[in-house]
């Protein structure tokens, strides 16, 4: 053998890399599942459940957002917050259609209006900061469905 790498070492790479290649592949398990049953949401830490919603008629918006604390939480505060599609990705602040409230309870919910809306596409954002009996806090940030004028 002449300086190089011998013949044997050369077979044993080539199968290690052949098998590093392939066992992502075969490494996968299948399965079946009910699609009907699958339940996606977002685990947090301190929030049971957050929703907000946002309804235009004519040009006034409904704003709603509710958020449910788990045990051990001692304070919500929500701002929710109207915002009109600029384009692209780009969503501004409706002025004046920004409100915050603070509660030293489990729940909390924030219903306000805004009417005098031009026509474009809307949508309302919601800021959840959870706070426990620990001072540890948590911020969740949501976004309703888009409605347009």
């Amino acid at each position: 053998m002449k300086g190089g790498i011998p013949m044997q070492i050369r077979k044993m790479l080539a199968a290690f890399i052949s098998f590093m290649m392939i066992y992502p592949v075969v490494s996968v398990s299948a399965f079946a599942v009910d699609e009907t049953q699958i339940v996606v949401s977002p685990a947090y830490e301190y929030a049971a459940k957050t929703e907000n919603y946002l309804t235009i008629t004519s040009s006034t918006a409904d704003c709603k957002s509710l958020c449910n604390g788990m045990a051990g939480v001692t304070q919500i505060t929500v701002e929710h917050t109207l915002e009109k599609h600029w384009g692209l990705w780009i969503w501004n602040e409706v002025d004046g259609a920004s409100w915050t409230k603070t509660v030293d309870t489990r729940a909390i919910s924030l219903v306000n209006t805004k009417s005098g809306l031009d026509s474009g596409t809307y949508r309302l954002k919601s800021v959840f900061t959870l706070t426990n009996s620990s001072g540890k806090s948590e911020t969740i940030t949501i976004y309703s469905e888009e409605e347009t004028i």
